[in-house]
């Protein structure tokens, strides 16, 4: 309570000063009508600064809403995919830091550890592909490569053979995204820094 009090009259006292100023130069010190007037438009500034840069982010959020929401989906598989390694790990009465056991929880636990190997991967082309190519498209090969995952980790714990179907339709996704992302970011460079857009050129074609 006492820094917030402090810092609203710092910046109190900032207003007055520049009020001040402000007055002085048009030789009106006397006039409270003058530093009252001046006061007020000094206060209101930094709330109308507050409310564009609001404004700002909100729209920012808005344009970026189907890659946050694929991100925090992914996340939530992921704390899935640790629970059923903590269920196998119950289930086969492996305590920690134990990483060995049954036949199952080997499985389950490579599992898990697989799709956290390749997590930032995944994060880091989708978020690419999304903000230099079409958030869209990323979004639904996001969704995919999650349905994907979902297929690696269940056929893994069934069998070592039953992972590859999943894992191979992963490496597909991940791939599309790489190429969209660094198609994205030629694109981009290009029409910075040479005023050549390939994306303007193919909408004018098609």
């Amino acid at each position: 309570m006492a820094v917030i009090l402090h810092s609203s009259f710092k910046k109190l006292g900032c207003f007055i000063s520049r009020a001040d100023l402000c007055c002085n130069a048009e030789k009106h010190y006397n006039s409270p009508t003058c530093c009252f007037s001046l006061l007020l438009a000094q206060a209101r500034s930094p709330i109308r600064t507050s409310c564009s840069h609001t404004e700002a982010a909100g729209n920012m959020a808005g344009d970026l809403i189907l890659l946050a929401a694929v991100s925090l989906l992914s996340a939530f598989q992921q704390c899935y995919f640790a629970r059923l390694v903590g269920k196998s790990r119950m289930k086969h009465k492996v305590m920690p830091p134990a990483v060995t056991g049954a036949p199952e929880f080997d499985r389950t636990f490579r599992a898990q550890q697989n799709c956290v190997e390749f997590y930032p991967i995944f994060l880091t082309v989708l978020w690419t592909a999304g903000c230099f190519f079409n958030q869209e498209l990323a979004s639904f090969l996001g969704v995919l490569y999650m349905f994907a995952r979902y297929k690696y980790f269940h056929g893994y714990v069934q069998s070592v053979k039953g992972r590859l179907t999943g894992f191979y339709l992963n490496v597909i996704i991940l791939i599309c995204l790489i190429t969209l992302g660094a198609a994205g970011i030629v694109n981009s460079f290009l029409d910075e820094y040479l005023d050549f857009s390939i994306m303007k050129k193919l909408r004018k074609l098609f």
